[in-house]
């Protein structure tokens, strides 16, 4: 198992460094060319997730090589553009990490694993990252035929409570840490796509959740186990209706497309991430998407540092103020006042 994940990860690791290589000598320019638009800084490495501050600092999650092998890193990257390692992790166990912050701002972790001592617990880095503890540990299930929590995905709701999804049970649970319990909220434990309220709800594989309004939306997948290819993909919303947690789905993407993010604007907006073919905004009231960005995109930061590639390339994408950050082909990009400088990029 950790040979497969070390094969697969200096894969992943050439992909990067050649398209960062060609991204910085393709743009071929100034920050004055035609079409160009000034980012505040472009950081790369292989990012599994990031989240990003209430001060604008950038927290990154993802696989990284040193003279010691590779490792699971927690990076920090300032107004400036400056990054830190604060705290480097077993590849092994946290290759499939993903990040949250509490309203104070600390960052939470949840990593699905392989029987992993921690695949049942949020964690929490503590002691100015040098530590790594249980901030919350899931309540066991009690039945004999239950699988081992695995959780796989989480999101701080804004209210001191976190949702979070298993998936060894497929299924949705509230967890009140002040409380210290948790409470499910809805899933059969089919792997399977199916709306309806709580029990009667299935999910298959939820990579991705966000709040607003406390009404959650969630990138569901079903994927053929033999050949990785995405059988369905789904937008769906799970919301509190009369003294239920009802789920239905959005909007579903078949033949292989698949969604990858999904995020909220300072405009309450919904954009998309559709893998492949760019970024969309999905209209709420009709749910309709609406193509945002698709085209060439291209960057370069104060260092002189270039990303040239497409919006297709899109993964994974966030909105702070009038901020977007892009992680776009392996390259994670923070560019601010980002209406002005797209408009100004188009003329």
């Amino acid at each position: 198992m950790k040979k497969s994940i070390l094969v697969a990860t200096a894969l992943q690791f050439l992909l990067i460094l050649n398209s960062c290589s060609g991204s910085d000598s393709q743009p071929g320019g100034t920050p004055e060319e035609k079409g160009e638009i000034k980012a505040d800084y472009i950081t790369s490495f292989f990012i599994n997730d990031f989240v990003v501050g209430n001060d604008n600092t950038l927290y990154t999650i993802g696989q990284t090589q040193d003279e010691k092998g590779y490792a699971i890193s927690l990076k920090k990257t300032d107004l400036d553009g400056k990054e830190t390692t604060l705290k480097n992790l077993d590849l092994a166990t946290y290759t499939y990490a993903k990040l949250a912050l509490t309203e104070n701002g600390d960052v939470l972790m949840v990593a699905k694993g392989n029987d992993s001592p921690d695949q049942d617990k949020i964690m929490r880095f503590e002691n100015n990252f040098s530590g790594l503890n249980p901030f919350y540990t899931m309540k066991p299930i009690s039945s004999p035929f239950a699988s081992k929590i695995n959780l796989f995905s989480i999101c701080n709701n804004n209210d001191n409570t976190y949702f979070v999804f298993d998936l060894n049970a497929r299924n949705i649970k509230r967890v009140l840490a002040e409380l210290n319990g948790d409470v499910l909220v809805a899933g059969s434990g089919k792997n399977e796509i199916k709306d309806g309220a709580g029990l009667d709800a299935s999910f298959a594989a939820v990579t991705k959740i966000i709040s607003l309004n406390n009404i959650l939306y969630l990138i569901d997948h079903v994927q053929d186990p033999s050949t990785g290819i995405y059988k369905n993909s789904a937008i769906r919303k799970l919301e509190y209706v009369n003294n239920e947690w009802k789920v239905t789905t959005l909007v579903s993407a078949t033949n292989g497309d698949h969604f990858s993010d999904i995020t909220f604007d300072t405009k309450n907006e919904l954009y998309v991430v559709n893998a492949g073919k760019g970024i969309f905004k999905l209209n709420l009231q009709d749910n309709s998407l609406s193509l945002f960005k698709d085209g060439d995109l291209k960057v370069r930061a104060a260092s002189g540092r270039g990303v040239f590639s497409s919006f297709k390339y899109t993964e994974m994408l966030k909105f702070k103020g009038n901020d977007i950050y892009l992680l776009v082909s392996g390259n994670l990009i923070k560019i601010s006042d980002f209406q002005t400088k797209f408009a100004a990029a188009e003329k």
